[in-house]
């Protein structure tokens, strides 16, 4: 039975003694606890007190997790109150199918105290994991912790419908489904973000807008030709690789920082000085480094596969940037006009280059998308995502996205196996995922039949070296 409102005003203090009540009836509901419908107090006031401390909470959670040392993400607002308006739309269904017309607002606050709790306690679960190393960790089942959650709130759900609009099976049913799609598939679709976020710096903002000036404009090419001519050729009898790195997105930083960091790493670790080309989008490497395209990328290519052994060299192409669920890699650099690269047009730039060994590794949302066309016997290729699912890790204040320095930074550090890197950073990138409530970008592998071989050949001449 839906309970009577007070009428009258009863002040601040009345108001705070509802909106405790209701949230102490939300526990029990994530408890899945019966409650009375009568320990909501379901009034508009308290209704709108729940979605003001739903956006308090998250800005709270994001304080702890990134520090204070951050910015209020006004972007994510939306998504919360999305929250809000799927609630009472939730409330509304409820409603109509189990012909209480009055149900609305007692199902509807239900939900939002229940909501409140459970993103209290979900969201003090990430912290917590955040605030432990990865060794206590270990490689156990965390990354399933995500889908457990996704479970519980629709228990949660089904609670509510239950206890506040049971009306036979059929109807039960029919709102438990439409609770699915309306309040937990966004989850997995639409997924909330804390509404406070690590800073942008200020000058690389201003730097982002800067444009390209003059000088640097005529640069251009010429940096592309003398970075293409430096290439050294391959040496007879040893399988050498060659590197391609290519940060395309060129409004954070993020790219150009991990382009530079696996730079590095294949000159120091992997035997690629004077065989490493890299290409930026970013305004404040334009009078050092060719700018990345489709067509610097295809020049590039053709350049290597020129000057290396097509039969004993190896190519390792790393392309970053934003991705689309078209499987698009964005390409920007303001104010040019870019194109995409898609996987047609980048196996068309890798068969005419005319290299044999490939491992290819692509860090954007959406990359799985590239694995089936560019795929071959003689190609390794490794993704951040699946086809169907987002990476993460951008941004100018990131160091490197997950799988960059899962990948590269951390694995790639102890072993020259591709395959064995990917192995352990798969599950770190798992995780840390799963510690951040992120919904997991299931990175992919796939080993052509013949180049395992060929990379065994230089994983064995390069720990060689360096016993």
């Amino acid at each position: 039975m839906t309970p009577v409102l007070p009428a009258g005003r009863h002040g601040l203090k009345y108001d705070l003694q509802m909106l405790l009540r209701s949230l102490r009836a939300g526990l029990l509901l994530v408890l899945l606890r019966r409650v009375p419908p009568a320990s909501f107090h379901a009034s508009p006031d308290v209704f709108a007190a729940l979605a003001g401390v739903h956006l308090l909470m998250l800005l709270v959670l994001g304080v702890a997790t990134v520090g204070i040392n951050g910015e209020f993400n006004v972007h994510e607002i939306p998504r919360a109150l999305f929250f809000v308006a799927t609630t009472l739309l939730f409330g509304l269904v409820v409603a109509r199918v189990s012909g209480r017309n009055a149900a609305l607002l007692p199902v509807a606050v239900a939900v939002v105290a229940a909501g409140v709790v459970y993103s209290v306690l979900w969201g003090s679960w990430g912290v917590l994991m955040l605030s432990l190393p990865r060794s206590a960790l270990g490689g156990g089942p965390w990354h399933y912790l995500y889908y457990a959650a996704i479970g519980w709130w629709f228990l949660i759900v089904i609670a509510v419908v239950l206890q506040f609009a049971a009306a036979g099976l059929r109807r039960n049913i029919t709102n438990a489904l439409a609770g699915g799609l309306l309040l937990v598939a966004p989850m997995v679709w639409y997924p909330q973000n804390y509404l406070w976020t690590p800073k942008y710096a200020a000058d690389a903002g201003a730097a982002q807008w800067s444009g390209i000036d003059e000088r640097a404009f005529y640069a251009q090419q010429d940096l592309l030709t003398k970075s293409l001519a430096a290439l050294q050729p391959g040496r007879a009898g040893v399988a050498d690789l060659y590197l391609l790195a290519a940060g395309l997105y060129g409004r954070e930083d993020v790219f150009a920082k991990e382009v530079r960091l696996i730079e590095k790493l294949f000159a120091q670790r992997f035997d690629a000085a004077g065989r490493s080309v890299v290409l930026l989008n970013n305004p404040r490497t334009l009078d050092t480094y060719p700018l990345a395209s489709m067509t610097s990328v295809a020049a590039a290519l053709r350049r290597i596969g020129g000057v290396m052994n097509r039969d004993e060299d190896l190519l390792v192409l790393y392309l970053t940037s934003h991705g689309s669920e078209s499987h698009q890699l964005s390409v920007d650099l303001w104010p040019l006009r870019l194109d995409t690269i898609d996987p047609p047009a980048l196996k068309q730039a890798l068969d005419a280059s005319g290299i044999k060994w490939r491992v290819i590794v692509i860090s954007a949302c959406y990359s799985g998308g590239f694995v089936e066309p560019l795929q071959d016997e003689h190609t390794l290729i490794i993704t951040a995502s699946s086809a169907q699912r987002q990476s993460f890790g951008c941004g100018s204040a990131s160091d490197a996205t997950y799988l960059a320095q899962a990948l590269f930074d951390e694995e790639l550090r102890k072993t020259y196996s591709f395959e064995e890197a990917f192995g352990r950073a798969s599950k770190s990138i798992a995780e840390r995922e799963s510690a951040q409530g992120f919904l997991p970008s299931q990175p992919q592998l796939f080993v052509g039949a013949a180049v395992r071989a060929k990379l065994a050949e230089v994983e064995r001449r390069l720990a060689k070296a360096e016993n």
